[in-house]
């Protein structure tokens, strides 16, 4: 019967820790970058710019296409107008007029403001397509910057807790000690009061725990109470070797969308200038052909008698010789707006220069400092450990203890902001080069 009752427990025991391993959602730092790019209103928002960027390139095509256009009117002369001539009174105009109309007009050439702007919109449809890229590239450093601080705070937690179940052991030794009289009292509050004082910052741990998961849930655009599990790999802070800082900087200025944004925003403001000259003494030709039916009757019955037809052909001219000075005025505007992205192209490549700069030296400072850490964390526990039986042998004393579980507490809590820091330093290395260092 016990061994039935055993097997009955233990299977309920695997469907609870089942349930829980169902009911949660484990996030590595690939699902947090896939489910970002999904879910994230503000790139989800830049890939609707490339439909407008399409729209555009449409209405632009649409100024070199054929225009056809069928119109209509009809007038019930409710009352007709009527002439004297002497006595008589004459009625003018039937009671009802009809008038149809196809037209189709043609642009034969507009100074080469078409040309420019289907060019214009083409340019604005890979700009749009860049700032994709430069959003998408943005969100990935989000989510990975949300994830890595959440995982940098559930291991200070963790930290804490070492720490606290360290400190009531030794409580516990203290006080069986004090028992035997082996301690005085002033050692047991000292005990005391440090486990105490840690349980205010475990308190704020958690709390930091909590917080920093519903702001990655929220970016994720994952749902606040939703139950999640972070799973981080170790061996990303493991760096390979990197290119130098000089092919870093020509990567980046390859392959950064900004450059990119920066090179089709100038080049849409030179075509820009083209458009605004083409109002200046630049001929507009169009032909037009129209077909027109018009008729009129006292009643509803049409014959061929009420019905007259006509078609005609026109080649229309026209040249802008004043305009009041509206069309130097814009080509002016437009030489402006030209220079300004040569500039905002320079500053661009200078601060993704700086940008890379920055990034890289963070990256070697970082992973300077967790490899010092790596060695600091080993000798903390050896310490640890020396101090632990020093304390149980009788020849060393709390004080060791507490200095030696203090330094311990410190060097994780270091170790933990020197992987986070590492980690962020890749992810920063990887947006400003879009060269991935892992």
């Amino acid at each position: 019967m016990k061994k039935i009752l055993s097997i009955i427990l233990i299977f309920l025991l695997v469907s609870c820790l089942s349930v829980t391993a169902v009911g949660e959602t484990v996030i590595t730092v690939e699902k947090a970058r896939s489910l970002a790019l999904e879910y994230n209103r503000q790139f989800q928002t830049a890939q609707k710019e490339i439909d407008r960027a399409r729209g555009e390139i449409i209405s632009a095509r649409s100024g070199a296409l054929p225009q056809v256009n069928l119109g209509g009117r009809y007038t019930r002369n409710i009352k007709s107008p009527a002439i004297f001539f002497e006595d008589e009174k004459i009625t003018i105009g039937n009671d009802n007029d009809f008038e149809l109309s196809l037209s189709f007009t043609q642009p034969l050439y507009a100074g080469g403001k078409v040309g420019s702007a289907l060019k214009v919109a083409k340019i604005f449809e890979k700009y749009s397509e860049e700032k994709v890229e430069e959003v998408r590239s943005g969100i990935i450093f989000g989510a990975e910057s949300y994830f890595y601080d959440a995982i940098l705070a559930e291991e200070n937690l963790k930290v804490l807790q070492s720490s606290y179940e360290q400190l009531s052991y030794n409580l516990e030794v203290v006080e069986k000690y004090f028992d035997q009289g082996m301690v005085s009292e002033y050692e047991l509050l000292r005990a005391r009061v440090e486990k105490m004082n840690l349980e205010p910052q475990l308190i704020a741990a958690e709390s930091r725990v909590n917080l920093s998961r519903k702001r990655l849930k929220s970016f994720l655009g994952l749902a606040l109470e939703e139950d999640i599990k972070l799973v981080s790999d170790y061996e990303d802070t493991v760096m390979a070797d990197i290119p130098s800082l000089d092919s870093l900087v020509a990567f980046a200025l390859k392959n950064r969308p900004e450059v990119k944004q920066a090179s089709l925003q100038k080049k849409g403001y030179d075509k820009a200038v083209r458009i605004a000259k083409g109002d200046w003494l630049w001929p507009n030709l169009d032909f037009n052909t129209t077909y027109d039916i018009t008729g009129a009757s006292d009643d509803f019955k049409l014959g061929s008698r009420e019905i007259s037809k006509s078609w005609t052909a026109s080649l229309l001219f026209n040249i802008p010789l004043f305009d009041g000075g509206r069309t130097i005025g814009e080509v002016r505007k437009a030489k402006t707006d030209y220079y300004q992205a040569v500039l905002a192209e320079q500053q661009t490549k200078d601060d993704i220069r700086l940008e890379v700069e920055q990034a890289y030296d963070n990256l070697l400072m970082t992973k300077r400092a967790l490899d010092v850490q790596k060695e600091t964390i080993n000798q903390a526990e050896e310490g640890m450990r020396i101090a632990n039986l020093r304390y149980q042998s009788g020849v060393g004393t709390q004080l060791e203890v507490l200095s030696a579980q203090t330094a311990l507490t410190d060097a994780r809590t270091n170790l933990a902001a020197a992987i986070y820091s590492f980690r962020l330093a890749k992810s920063a290395l990887k947006k400003a080069t879009s060269y991935d260092p892992v």
